[in-house]
Protein backbone atom coordinates (compact mmCIF):
# COMPACT_ATOMS: atom_id res chain seq x y z
CA UNK A 1 0.00 0.00 0.00
CA UNK A 2 1.57 3.26 -1.16
CA UNK A 3 -0.56 5.83 0.62
CA UNK A 4 1.18 9.18 0.97
CA UNK A 5 0.61 12.03 3.38
CA UNK A 6 1.85 15.55 3.49
CA UNK A 7 1.74 18.17 6.20
CA UNK A 8 1.65 21.92 5.92
CA UNK A 9 0.02 24.95 7.34
CA UNK A 10 -3.26 25.52 5.51
CA UNK A 11 -3.50 27.74 2.48
CA UNK A 12 -4.85 31.24 2.80
CA UNK A 13 -8.39 30.08 3.13
CA UNK A 14 -7.29 28.06 6.10
CA UNK A 15 -6.46 29.80 9.33
CA UNK A 16 -3.03 31.31 8.82
CA UNK A 17 -3.52 32.99 5.50
CA UNK A 18 -0.03 31.93 4.55
CA UNK A 19 0.10 30.32 1.15
CA UNK A 20 1.62 27.06 0.27
CA UNK A 21 3.90 26.99 -2.68
CA UNK A 22 2.14 23.84 -3.84
CA UNK A 23 1.29 20.35 -2.70
CA UNK A 24 1.59 16.77 -3.73
CA UNK A 25 -0.22 14.11 -5.68
CA UNK A 26 -2.19 11.04 -5.28
CA UNK A 27 -3.45 8.37 -7.62
CA UNK A 28 -6.12 5.72 -7.62
CA UNK A 29 -3.69 2.87 -7.26
CA UNK A 30 -2.74 3.80 -3.70
CA UNK A 31 -4.30 4.28 -0.27
CA UNK A 32 -5.13 7.34 -0.37
CA UNK A 33 -6.44 22.33 -2.52
CA UNK A 34 -1.77 43.77 -3.46
CA UNK A 35 -3.81 46.45 -4.03
CA UNK A 36 -1.02 48.88 -3.61
CA UNK A 37 2.22 47.27 -4.55
CA UNK A 38 3.68 46.20 -7.88
CA UNK A 39 3.64 42.62 -6.64
CA UNK A 40 -0.06 42.64 -6.03
CA UNK A 41 -0.97 44.75 -9.05
CA UNK A 42 1.21 42.99 -11.56
CA UNK A 43 1.55 39.43 -10.31
CA UNK A 44 -0.31 37.47 -12.97
CA UNK A 45 -1.54 33.92 -12.89
CA UNK A 46 -2.00 33.70 -16.66
CA UNK A 47 0.91 31.27 -17.09
CA UNK A 48 -0.61 29.04 -14.46
CA UNK A 49 -4.02 29.13 -16.04
CA UNK A 50 -2.46 28.37 -19.39
CA UNK A 51 -0.86 25.35 -17.80
CA UNK A 52 -4.23 24.46 -16.32
CA UNK A 53 -5.87 24.51 -19.73
CA UNK A 54 -3.12 22.31 -21.15
CA UNK A 55 -3.55 19.88 -18.26
CA UNK A 56 -7.25 19.28 -18.56
CA UNK A 57 -6.52 15.69 -17.79
CA UNK A 58 -6.51 14.71 -14.09
CA UNK A 59 -4.86 12.77 -11.38
CA UNK A 60 -6.69 10.61 -8.84
CA UNK A 61 -6.56 11.20 -5.17
CA UNK A 62 -3.60 9.11 -4.06
CA UNK A 63 0.12 8.56 -4.35
CA UNK A 64 2.02 8.16 -7.57
CA UNK A 65 5.12 6.10 -8.17
CA UNK A 66 8.24 8.28 -8.33
CA UNK A 67 10.21 8.31 -11.55
CA UNK A 68 13.92 8.59 -12.13
CA UNK A 69 13.63 12.06 -13.68
CA UNK A 70 11.55 13.42 -10.80
CA UNK A 71 13.05 16.65 -9.40
CA UNK A 72 14.63 16.44 -5.98
CA UNK A 73 13.55 18.18 -2.78
CA UNK A 74 12.55 20.78 -1.85
CA UNK A 75 10.43 21.08 -4.98
CA UNK A 76 8.91 17.61 -4.66
CA UNK A 77 7.55 16.32 -1.35
CA UNK A 78 8.51 12.84 -0.25
CA UNK A 79 6.21 11.94 2.64
CA UNK A 80 2.98 9.81 2.44
CA UNK A 81 -0.91 10.55 2.08
CA UNK A 82 -4.29 9.86 3.71
CA UNK A 83 -7.40 8.36 2.08
CA UNK A 84 -10.67 10.27 2.06
CA UNK A 85 -14.35 9.33 2.18
CA UNK A 86 -16.81 10.27 -0.59
CA UNK A 87 -17.98 13.38 1.27
CA UNK A 88 -16.50 16.24 3.21
CA UNK A 89 -17.41 16.68 6.88
CA UNK A 90 -19.16 19.97 7.47
CA UNK A 91 -17.01 22.58 9.10
CA UNK A 92 -13.64 21.64 7.64
CA UNK A 93 -12.18 20.66 4.28
CA UNK A 94 -11.57 16.95 3.81
CA UNK A 95 -9.06 16.12 2.57
CA UNK A 96 -7.66 19.24 4.25
CA UNK A 97 -4.70 21.15 3.03
CA UNK A 98 -2.71 20.75 6.24
CA UNK A 99 -1.78 17.25 5.08
CA UNK A 100 0.17 18.53 2.12
CA UNK A 101 3.55 20.26 2.23
CA UNK A 102 4.57 23.79 1.47
CA UNK A 103 6.69 23.12 -1.59
CA UNK A 104 5.12 20.61 -3.90
CA UNK A 105 2.75 21.60 -6.65
CA UNK A 106 -0.10 19.08 -6.66
CA UNK A 107 -3.02 18.40 -4.34
CA UNK A 108 -5.83 15.84 -4.57
CA UNK A 109 -8.86 17.13 -6.43
CA UNK A 110 -11.50 15.26 -4.49
CA UNK A 111 -12.73 12.01 -3.02
CA UNK A 112 -13.36 9.51 -5.81
CA UNK A 113 -10.22 7.37 -5.55
CA UNK A 114 -9.87 3.80 -4.36
CA UNK A 115 -7.97 3.07 -1.15
CA UNK A 116 -7.46 -0.62 -1.93
CA UNK A 117 -5.64 -1.21 -5.20
CA UNK A 118 -1.87 -1.00 -5.41
CA UNK A 119 -1.87 -1.51 -9.17
CA UNK A 120 -0.27 1.09 -11.41
CA UNK A 121 -2.85 3.55 -12.72
CA UNK A 122 -2.91 4.19 -16.48
CA UNK A 123 -1.67 7.55 -17.86
CA UNK A 124 -5.29 8.54 -18.49
CA UNK A 125 -8.33 7.41 -16.53
CA UNK A 126 -12.01 8.30 -16.21
CA UNK A 127 -14.02 7.63 -13.07
CA UNK A 128 -17.59 7.87 -11.82
CA UNK A 129 -19.17 7.68 -8.38
CA UNK A 130 -22.67 7.27 -6.96
CA UNK A 131 -23.45 7.37 -3.26
CA UNK A 132 -25.90 8.10 -0.51
CA UNK A 133 -25.38 9.48 2.98
CA UNK A 134 -27.70 10.22 5.89
CA UNK A 135 -27.18 13.08 8.36
CA UNK A 136 -28.91 12.91 11.74
CA UNK A 137 -28.66 16.71 12.12
CA UNK A 138 -28.36 18.13 8.62
CA UNK A 139 -28.81 21.77 9.76
CA UNK A 140 -26.25 21.39 12.58
CA UNK A 141 -28.63 22.87 15.16
CA UNK A 142 -28.06 22.60 18.94
CA UNK A 143 -31.28 20.67 19.55
CA UNK A 144 -30.61 17.85 17.12
CA UNK A 145 -33.20 19.05 14.65
CA UNK A 146 -33.80 17.68 11.19
CA UNK A 147 -32.36 14.54 9.64
CA UNK A 148 -32.05 14.12 5.89
CA UNK A 149 -30.52 11.94 3.20
CA UNK A 150 -28.30 13.18 0.38
CA UNK A 151 -27.82 11.43 -2.94
CA UNK A 152 -24.41 11.91 -4.52
CA UNK A 153 -23.26 11.64 -8.13
CA UNK A 154 -19.78 12.40 -9.38
CA UNK A 155 -17.50 12.14 -12.39
CA UNK A 156 -13.79 12.74 -12.77
CA UNK A 157 -10.77 12.19 -14.92
CA UNK A 158 -7.04 12.04 -14.36
CA UNK A 159 -3.86 12.09 -16.39
CA UNK A 160 -0.16 11.85 -15.72
CA UNK A 161 2.15 12.14 -18.72
CA UNK A 162 5.88 12.69 -19.14
CA UNK A 163 7.57 14.36 -22.08
CA UNK A 164 11.32 14.18 -21.57
CA UNK A 165 12.11 16.26 -18.50
CA UNK A 166 8.57 17.68 -18.44
CA UNK A 167 5.62 16.17 -16.62
CA UNK A 168 1.94 17.12 -16.87
CA UNK A 169 -0.45 16.04 -14.12
CA UNK A 170 -4.11 16.80 -13.73
CA UNK A 171 -7.17 15.75 -11.76
CA UNK A 172 -10.64 17.18 -12.34
CA UNK A 173 -13.69 16.11 -10.37
CA UNK A 174 -17.33 17.24 -10.19
CA UNK A 175 -19.83 16.08 -7.55
CA UNK A 176 -23.46 16.98 -6.94
CA UNK A 177 -25.33 16.55 -3.63
CA UNK A 178 -29.13 16.43 -3.68
CA UNK A 179 -31.12 16.25 -0.42
CA UNK A 180 -34.38 14.39 -0.03
CA UNK A 181 -36.15 16.99 2.18
CA UNK A 182 -33.95 20.08 2.53
CA UNK A 183 -33.57 20.90 -1.16
CA UNK A 184 -32.25 24.38 -0.28
CA UNK A 185 -29.10 22.61 0.96
CA UNK A 186 -28.39 21.06 -2.46
CA UNK A 187 -24.96 21.96 -3.74
CA UNK A 188 -22.41 21.17 -6.43
CA UNK A 189 -18.64 21.16 -6.23
CA UNK A 190 -16.01 21.25 -8.96
CA UNK A 191 -12.50 20.55 -7.75
CA UNK A 192 -9.33 20.44 -9.78
CA UNK A 193 -5.59 20.06 -9.40
CA UNK A 194 -3.36 20.90 -12.35
CA UNK A 195 0.42 20.90 -12.44
CA UNK A 196 3.30 21.20 -14.86
CA UNK A 197 6.52 19.87 -13.35
CA UNK A 198 8.92 21.74 -15.60
CA UNK A 199 12.65 21.37 -16.01
CA UNK A 200 15.01 23.40 -18.20
CA UNK A 201 17.93 21.25 -17.08
CA UNK A 202 18.21 18.45 -14.53
CA UNK A 203 19.46 21.08 -12.06
CA UNK A 204 16.94 23.83 -12.80
CA UNK A 205 13.35 22.72 -12.35
CA UNK A 206 10.12 23.64 -10.63
CA UNK A 207 6.35 23.56 -10.80
CA UNK A 208 3.47 25.62 -12.15
CA UNK A 209 0.18 24.59 -10.59
CA UNK A 210 -3.43 25.60 -10.06
CA UNK A 211 -5.96 24.00 -7.75
CA UNK A 212 -9.44 24.64 -6.44
CA UNK A 213 -11.25 23.03 -3.51
CA UNK A 214 -14.94 23.39 -2.78
CA UNK A 215 -16.50 21.83 0.29
CA UNK A 216 -19.33 22.14 2.77
CA UNK A 217 -18.72 24.28 5.84
CA UNK A 218 -20.53 25.19 9.05
CA UNK A 219 -20.22 28.74 10.44
CA UNK A 220 -21.66 30.17 13.66
CA UNK A 221 -23.43 33.52 13.33
CA UNK A 222 -22.15 35.59 16.30
CA UNK A 223 -25.29 37.78 16.24
CA UNK A 224 -28.11 35.27 15.76
CA UNK A 225 -26.08 32.55 17.56
CA UNK A 226 -27.14 29.92 15.01
CA UNK A 227 -25.09 27.69 12.74
CA UNK A 228 -25.21 28.24 8.99
CA UNK A 229 -24.39 25.55 6.45
CA UNK A 230 -22.77 26.75 3.23
CA UNK A 231 -20.14 26.07 0.59
CA UNK A 232 -16.58 27.35 0.73
CA UNK A 233 -14.23 27.77 -2.23
CA UNK A 234 -10.44 27.94 -1.97
CA UNK A 235 -8.14 28.62 -4.94
CA UNK A 236 -4.38 28.54 -5.11
CA UNK A 237 -2.03 29.18 -8.06
CA UNK A 238 1.73 28.70 -7.83
CA UNK A 239 4.81 29.22 -9.99
CA UNK A 240 8.04 28.05 -8.35
CA UNK A 241 11.57 27.22 -9.45
CA UNK A 242 14.42 25.36 -7.76
CA UNK A 243 18.09 25.51 -8.73
CA UNK A 244 20.38 22.75 -7.47
CA UNK A 245 23.49 24.83 -6.82
CA UNK A 246 25.48 21.78 -5.78
CA UNK A 247 25.11 18.22 -4.62
CA UNK A 248 23.36 19.44 -1.48
CA UNK A 249 22.45 23.14 -1.86
CA UNK A 250 19.03 24.18 -3.23
CA UNK A 251 17.96 27.75 -4.12
CA UNK A 252 14.28 28.44 -4.67
CA UNK A 253 12.03 31.33 -5.64
CA UNK A 254 8.40 31.61 -6.65
CA UNK A 255 5.14 33.50 -6.68
CA UNK A 256 1.65 32.44 -5.65
CA UNK A 257 -1.90 33.72 -5.60
CA UNK A 258 -4.78 32.52 -3.44
CA UNK A 259 -8.38 33.42 -2.81
CA UNK A 260 -11.01 32.14 -0.38
CA UNK A 261 -14.75 32.80 -0.51
CA UNK A 262 -18.05 31.46 0.83
CA UNK A 263 -21.65 31.56 -0.31
CA UNK A 264 -22.58 32.54 3.26
CA UNK A 265 -22.41 36.18 4.48
CA UNK A 266 -19.91 37.33 7.10
CA UNK A 267 -17.27 34.69 6.52
CA UNK A 268 -15.03 33.86 9.47
CA UNK A 269 -11.92 35.20 7.70
CA UNK A 270 -13.48 38.00 5.55
CA UNK A 271 -12.61 36.10 2.34
CA UNK A 272 -8.97 37.13 1.89
CA UNK A 273 -7.17 37.26 -1.44
CA UNK A 274 -3.36 37.22 -1.32
CA UNK A 275 -0.55 37.52 -3.87
CA UNK A 276 2.86 36.45 -2.58
CA UNK A 277 6.50 36.15 -3.52
CA UNK A 278 8.82 33.68 -1.82
CA UNK A 279 12.56 32.98 -1.78
CA UNK A 280 14.47 30.34 0.09
CA UNK A 281 17.51 28.15 0.45
CA UNK A 282 17.58 24.45 1.24
CA UNK A 283 20.09 21.77 2.09
CA UNK A 284 19.50 18.13 1.19
CA UNK A 285 21.38 15.09 2.45
CA UNK A 286 21.96 11.95 0.44
CA UNK A 287 19.52 10.15 2.74
CA UNK A 288 16.68 12.34 1.47
CA UNK A 289 16.51 14.53 4.59
CA UNK A 290 16.18 18.21 3.70
CA UNK A 291 15.99 21.47 5.63
CA UNK A 292 14.69 24.59 3.88
CA UNK A 293 14.51 28.19 5.15
CA UNK A 294 12.16 30.57 3.33
CA UNK A 295 10.84 34.12 3.42
CA UNK A 296 7.43 35.07 2.02
CA UNK A 297 6.02 38.54 1.37
CA UNK A 298 2.30 38.73 0.71
CA UNK A 299 0.00 41.60 -0.24
CA UNK A 300 -3.70 41.00 0.19
CA UNK A 301 -7.18 42.36 0.64
CA UNK A 302 -10.43 41.25 2.23
CA UNK A 303 -13.25 40.64 -0.27
CA UNK A 304 -16.27 39.82 1.93
CA UNK A 305 -18.99 42.35 0.91
CA UNK A 306 -21.04 41.88 4.12
CA UNK A 307 -21.63 45.16 6.05
CA UNK A 308 -19.43 45.20 9.15
CA UNK A 309 -16.93 42.73 7.71
CA UNK A 310 -13.24 43.55 7.63
CA UNK A 311 -12.28 45.63 4.58
CA UNK A 312 -9.13 47.02 3.04
CA UNK A 313 -5.60 45.86 2.33
CA UNK A 314 -2.98 44.08 4.40
CA UNK A 315 0.62 42.91 4.15
CA UNK A 316 2.11 39.65 5.41
CA UNK A 317 5.68 38.73 6.28
CA UNK A 318 6.46 35.12 7.05
CA UNK A 319 9.70 33.31 7.81
CA UNK A 320 9.60 29.53 8.00
CA UNK A 321 11.79 26.45 8.23
CA UNK A 322 10.64 23.17 6.67
CA UNK A 323 12.08 19.78 7.62
CA UNK A 324 11.53 16.60 5.60
CA UNK A 325 12.98 13.58 7.34
CA UNK A 326 12.67 9.96 6.14
CA UNK A 327 13.54 8.53 9.55
CA UNK A 328 13.57 4.92 8.35
CA UNK A 329 12.14 3.01 5.44
CA UNK A 330 8.91 2.76 7.43
CA UNK A 331 8.69 6.18 9.09
CA UNK A 332 8.66 9.68 7.59
CA UNK A 333 8.32 13.06 9.29
CA UNK A 334 7.59 16.48 7.85
CA UNK A 335 7.45 19.64 9.98
CA UNK A 336 7.14 23.36 9.43
CA UNK A 337 7.78 26.15 11.95
CA UNK A 338 7.05 29.75 11.00
CA UNK A 339 6.47 33.27 12.29
CA UNK A 340 3.60 35.13 10.61
CA UNK A 341 3.08 38.90 10.82
CA UNK A 342 0.01 40.52 9.22
CA UNK A 343 -0.36 44.32 9.26
CA UNK A 344 -3.10 46.56 7.88
CA UNK A 345 -2.94 49.94 6.19
CA UNK A 346 -5.88 51.18 8.27
CA UNK A 347 -7.46 49.73 11.38
CA UNK A 348 -4.30 48.61 13.12
CA UNK A 349 -6.44 46.87 15.76
CA UNK A 350 -6.66 44.07 13.18
CA UNK A 351 -2.88 43.50 13.13
CA UNK A 352 -1.60 40.22 14.54
CA UNK A 353 1.53 38.09 14.62
CA UNK A 354 2.73 34.87 16.15
CA UNK A 355 4.11 31.38 15.74
CA UNK A 356 2.39 29.01 13.31
CA UNK A 357 3.39 25.60 12.07
CA UNK A 358 2.56 21.96 11.56
CA UNK A 359 4.05 18.49 11.78
CA UNK A 360 3.00 15.09 10.49
CA UNK A 361 4.35 11.58 10.74
CA UNK A 362 3.64 8.45 8.71
CA UNK A 363 4.49 5.07 10.22
CA UNK A 364 4.22 1.73 8.43
CA UNK A 365 3.50 -0.43 11.45
CA UNK A 366 3.38 -3.59 9.32
CA UNK A 367 3.17 -4.39 5.64
CA UNK A 368 -0.60 -3.97 5.89
CA UNK A 369 -1.01 -1.19 8.46
CA UNK A 370 -0.07 2.47 8.30
CA UNK A 371 -0.70 5.14 10.95
CA UNK A 372 -0.76 8.83 10.07
CA UNK A 373 -0.82 11.63 12.65
CA UNK A 374 -0.29 15.37 12.69
CA UNK A 375 -0.67 18.65 14.54
CA UNK A 376 -0.92 22.25 13.36
CA UNK A 377 -1.28 25.78 14.70
CA UNK A 378 -2.68 28.66 12.64
CA UNK A 379 -3.55 32.34 12.94
CA UNK A 380 -6.19 34.18 10.95
CA UNK A 381 -8.24 37.36 11.07
CA UNK A 382 -11.63 37.30 12.79
CA UNK A 383 -13.33 38.74 9.72
CA UNK A 384 -14.58 41.66 11.84
CA UNK A 385 -13.73 45.30 11.13
CA UNK A 386 -13.38 45.78 14.90
CA UNK A 387 -10.27 43.61 14.94
CA UNK A 388 -8.81 40.67 16.79
CA UNK A 389 -7.61 37.34 15.45
CA UNK A 390 -8.32 33.62 15.76
CA UNK A 391 -5.83 31.03 16.97
CA UNK A 392 -6.57 27.49 15.78
CA UNK A 393 -4.95 24.27 16.98
CA UNK A 394 -5.52 20.95 15.29
CA UNK A 395 -4.65 17.28 15.85
CA UNK A 396 -5.44 14.22 13.77
CA UNK A 397 -4.58 10.53 13.75
CA UNK A 398 -5.69 7.96 11.20
CA UNK A 399 -4.76 4.28 10.89
CA UNK A 400 -5.26 2.45 7.58
CA UNK A 401 -5.34 -1.35 7.48
CA UNK A 402 -5.28 -3.33 4.27
CA UNK A 403 -7.09 -6.41 5.56
CA UNK A 404 -6.77 -8.34 2.28
CA UNK A 405 -5.79 -7.60 -1.30
CA UNK A 406 -9.43 -6.58 -1.89
CA UNK A 407 -10.40 -4.85 1.39
CA UNK A 408 -9.08 -1.74 3.14
CA UNK A 409 -10.27 -0.42 6.52
CA UNK A 410 -9.59 3.10 7.79
CA UNK A 411 -10.37 5.18 10.86
CA UNK A 412 -9.69 8.78 11.78
CA UNK A 413 -9.93 11.16 14.72
CA UNK A 414 -9.75 14.96 14.35
CA UNK A 415 -9.77 17.61 17.06
CA UNK A 416 -9.83 21.35 16.34
CA UNK A 417 -9.94 24.18 18.88
CA UNK A 418 -10.35 27.87 18.04
CA UNK A 419 -9.86 30.86 20.36
CA UNK A 420 -10.71 34.48 19.54
CA UNK A 421 -7.99 36.77 20.88
CA UNK A 422 -7.48 40.56 21.18
CA UNK A 423 -11.13 41.20 20.31
CA UNK A 424 -12.22 44.71 21.42
CA UNK A 425 -14.70 44.96 24.28
CA UNK A 426 -18.39 45.14 23.46
CA UNK A 427 -18.27 42.41 20.83
CA UNK A 428 -19.85 39.00 21.33
CA UNK A 429 -16.61 37.55 20.05
CA UNK A 430 -14.82 38.58 23.28
CA UNK A 431 -13.64 35.38 24.95
CA UNK A 432 -15.19 33.23 22.24
CA UNK A 433 -13.90 29.68 21.93
CA UNK A 434 -15.11 26.54 20.26
CA UNK A 435 -13.98 23.02 19.51
CA UNK A 436 -14.85 20.39 16.93
CA UNK A 437 -14.32 16.65 17.36
CA UNK A 438 -14.74 14.12 14.56
CA UNK A 439 -14.42 10.35 14.65
CA UNK A 440 -14.90 8.30 11.50
CA UNK A 441 -14.43 4.76 10.25
CA UNK A 442 -14.80 3.24 6.81
CA UNK A 443 -14.28 0.10 4.79
CA UNK A 444 -13.74 -0.30 1.06
CA UNK A 445 -14.04 -3.46 -1.01
CA UNK A 446 -12.63 -3.72 -4.51
CA UNK A 447 -14.10 -6.85 -6.14
CA UNK A 448 -12.73 -5.78 -9.52
CA UNK A 449 -9.83 -3.55 -10.45
CA UNK A 450 -12.31 -1.12 -12.05
CA UNK A 451 -14.93 -1.24 -9.24
CA UNK A 452 -14.85 -0.21 -5.56
CA UNK A 453 -17.64 -0.29 -2.96
CA UNK A 454 -17.32 1.63 0.31
CA UNK A 455 -19.23 2.33 3.51
CA UNK A 456 -18.47 4.78 6.30
CA UNK A 457 -19.76 6.34 9.50
CA UNK A 458 -18.71 9.68 10.98
CA UNK A 459 -19.60 11.43 14.22
CA UNK A 460 -19.23 15.20 14.69
CA UNK A 461 -19.51 17.24 17.86
CA UNK A 462 -19.07 21.00 18.16
CA UNK A 463 -18.86 22.87 21.46
CA UNK A 464 -19.08 26.67 21.59
CA UNK A 465 -19.57 29.24 24.32
CA UNK A 466 -21.74 31.26 21.90
CA UNK A 467 -24.40 28.57 21.63
CA UNK A 468 -24.96 24.97 22.63
CA UNK A 469 -22.97 23.57 19.71
CA UNK A 470 -24.29 20.52 17.90
CA UNK A 471 -23.98 16.77 17.37
CA UNK A 472 -24.33 14.92 14.09
CA UNK A 473 -23.86 11.40 12.82
CA UNK A 474 -23.34 10.65 9.14
CA UNK A 475 -23.70 7.19 7.62
CA UNK A 476 -22.93 6.66 3.95
CA UNK A 477 -22.12 4.26 1.15
CA UNK A 478 -20.72 4.72 -2.34
CA UNK A 479 -19.85 2.82 -5.51
CA UNK A 480 -16.91 3.98 -7.63
CA UNK A 481 -16.00 2.83 -11.14
CA UNK A 482 -12.76 3.44 -13.02
CA UNK A 483 -12.40 3.31 -16.80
Amino acid sequence: MRTRVYAKIPINAMPNGAQSMGACPGARDASEESARTPLKKHLTISPLLAVASVCVLPLAVHAQAPAASQPSAPSVPTTPTLPATPSQPAGMPYPGSIWYPAGGGFQPAGTQASTVSDQESPPFQLRAMAGVEHDSNVLRTPGGGVSDTAFILGVGLRADRRFGLQRLRADVEANTYKYDKQSDLDYNVVNYSLAWDWALTPRFHGVASADRKQYREVATDPVALVNRVGRRTERNEVLEGVYEAGARLRLLAGVSHSKASSDQPATWDASPEVSSGRVGVGYELGSGTSLTARYRRGDGEYTDPTPGASRGDFEEDEFDVVLKWPVTGKTAVEARLAHLDRSHDTGTQRDFSGIVGSAAVSWDVTGKTRVLAGVSRDLTATGLATGGHVQSNRFFVGPVWKATSLIAVNARYDYISRDWKDVPGGSREVGRNESIRMLSAGVEWEPRRWLAVSGYIRGERQKSNLNAGYRNTTVGAAVKAFF
